[in-house]
């Protein structure tokens, strides 16, 4: 019975995902919660999502347990990705003072912790414990005229206590509070059948589903996976509300999206398994459709890059990805993308952010002082380049690598 549920939820072959996809949506902003389950290969559930949640004008999260960084970082890595957060946040408080943001702005700069303490209390506006300190935590930003990044992620996860996604649902709640909902990003997270089971995601993505309807959140899982878990999982609200989500993405094709010569011959040389091939043309795809934001690619470039010097002979277990060095930069343990721990060089992927405002080019440039102080020879690579200039990046990790171990 399962089983016979589980092939029959998309009926008509002919309607297109995305076309589920609105249908869910429309749903969502009647207040109906779902959570909407992609099956097909992960790469085309990732371009049949990306590519929808753009046309909807809104930002989505791709996101998997194999990640380095949590879920909860990873979704107010993007939120703070914005480039009109700061001002979206001054319009919620200028609509509450009766005022204009720009005098709201001129009210908070350079103002004393205390003197923002006295600014947040005097606000006609009940704010739960959470609100409080997310709101507590922006007007510290804008007082010290700091630009919202997604450096400052992990910060201000801290300061909202959600470093490891428990209370996710509840710290996106807040969000909503100081923001309008359209500006908070969506969510797609990649799933095992053992995760569906028994990881805390599924339940965590079911209360947000649930309390913030009008955020789209996705599981994406092949379809093997899926039937099991339909099959061996209990009876239980959250196991209905997947099995009325379920969506089978049909596989993405464009033949604009072909990768360069000299990638493919990369591949080539060094006997890239299929999957390899897989995450360049997806790799390709988001990069070309999100030109004004690749942010999302710039995780995916990362794990491409790794897994392409994990292949390759001359770079085969040289570099580790994410990884945390042994001193701080500002006030938490610097992470370096790429880092081989045996020649000290750092491999680093920039995304647009990084180029969005002064403070990022400033960052950038004291994060690469403290590493040359650490002697660490530091790379640093567009997140576009990796899948369009290849070549020149392998050659430049070559040649770093010769010039670190003829020094030695």
């Amino acid at each position: 019975m399962t089983k016979r549920t589980f092939q029959s939820t998309q009926t008509d072959s002919r309607i297109s995902p995305q076309t589920y996809l609105t249908i869910h949506s429309e749903r969502r902003n009647q207040g109906i919660p779902v959570l909407t389950v992609l099956t097909g290969t992960l790469n085309d559930i990732q371009r049949i999502w990306c590519h929808w949640i753009q046309q909807e004008s809104r930002d989505t999260v791709v996101w998997s347990s194999g990640m380095a960084k949590s879920l909860s970082i990873s979704w107010i890595e993007k939120l703070l990705a914005r480039a009109d957060l700061q001002h979206q946040l001054l319009l919620y408080l200028a609509q509450a003072n009766q005022c204009t943001a720009e005098e709201i702005l001129l009210t908070l700069r350079s103002k004393s912790s205390y003197e923002l303490e006295i600014f947040q209390r005097q606000l006609p506006i009940q704010l739960s414990t959470q609100e409080s300190l997310l709101l507590s935590w922006f007007l510290t930003q804008i007082a010290l005229s700091r630009e919202l990044t997604p450096d400052l992620a992990s910060n201000l996860a801290q300061a909202m206590k959600l470093e490891d996604g428990e209370n996710l649902a509840q710290g996106i709640t807040a969000f909503t509070k100081l923001l309008p909902v359209v500006v908070l990003p969506g969510l797609l997270v990649e799933m095992t059948d053992d995760e569906l089971l028994r990881s805390p995601f599924t339940r965590i993505l079911a209360q947000i589903a649930e309390c913030l309807p009008k955020i789209p959140v996705a599981l994406s899982i092949v379809p093997a996976h899926f039937e099991n878990y339909c099959t061996k999982a209990p009876e239980s609200r959250i196991k209905a509300m997947l099995r009325l989500g379920i969506i089978k993405a049909q596989p993405y094709s464009n033949s604009h999206y072909i990768l360069s010569d000299k990638t493919n011959q990369i591949l080539r040389q060094c006997n890239a398994p299929t999957q390899l091939y897989e995450e360049a043309q997806s790799l390709f795809w988001l990069i070309a459709e999100k030109k004004d934001d690749p942010s999302i690619a710039r995780s995916q470039a990362e794990q491409f890059l790794f897994h392409i010097l994990e292949w390759v002979p001359e770079t085969r277990g040289v570099f580790k990805l994410n990884v945390k060095m042994s001193f701080k930069f500002g006030n938490r343990l610097m992470e370096i993308d790429l880092f081989s721990t045996a020649d000290r060089i750092a491999l680093e992927i920039d995304g647009y952010y990084h180029f969005q405002g002064p403070e990022s080019w400033r960052r950038d440039r004291r994060k690469d002082l403290a590493l040359q102080m650490q002697d660490v020879l530091i790379l640093r690579f567009l997140a576009e380049d990796v899948i369009s200039r290849l070549d020149e990046i392998l050659d430049s990790v070559y040649q770093a690598l010769q010039h670190r171990r003829n020094k030695n």
